[in-house]
């Protein structure tokens, strides 16, 4: 069996070395020989590999700007509906009530700085506490 190996190891090595070269470019005599398909899969892969880097470069250093601080976090959030959130976030030193819901953003209420607690900007509430909360904000709103 290592005969064999080596016996057909030696009849193409002999055949692959006494073939003469193809020419490659527009002076070949066959359009799609396998030396014109390789040079033209190396090109358009160079190409699709520097239209690949110049997007990563456009998405990575546009808008290149120092970091800004930015006071704006989500306080809490709660579901009204299978795609419908109510979300309350705290922007400087106000607090927005924001409806969410696909493709749409409303503000439902601005609350001015005070009119919050700081109970809640201290830490994520849970879906009761905030409903509890935000229940007591309206109440004590429409009563003023």
């Amino acid at each position: 069996m290592k005969n064999l190996c080596c016996l057909l190891l030696i009849v193409t090595s002999n055949v692959a070395l006494s073939a003469t070269a193809p020419i490659v470019g527009s002076n070949s005599s066959d359009p799609l020989s396998t030396a014109n398909l390789t040079q033209w899969t190396i090109g358009l892969v160079f190409v699709l590999l520097m239209i690949l880097v110049v997007a990563w470069a456009a998405k990575r250093f546009t808008g290149f700007t120092p970091n800004q601080k930015v006071n704006l976090t989500i306080v809490s959030g709660i579901s009204l509906g299978s795609r419908e959130k109510a979300v309350l976030i705290k922007a400087g030193d106000h607090h927005i009530l924001l409806g969410v819901a696909p493709g749409r953003v409303v503000n439902l209420h601005t609350f001015e700085k005070g009119e919050i607690s700081d109970q809640t900007n201290k830490g994520a509430l849970s879906g009761e506490a905030f409903k509890e909360s935000l229940q007591n904000i309206m109440k004590k709103g429409s009563a003023e």
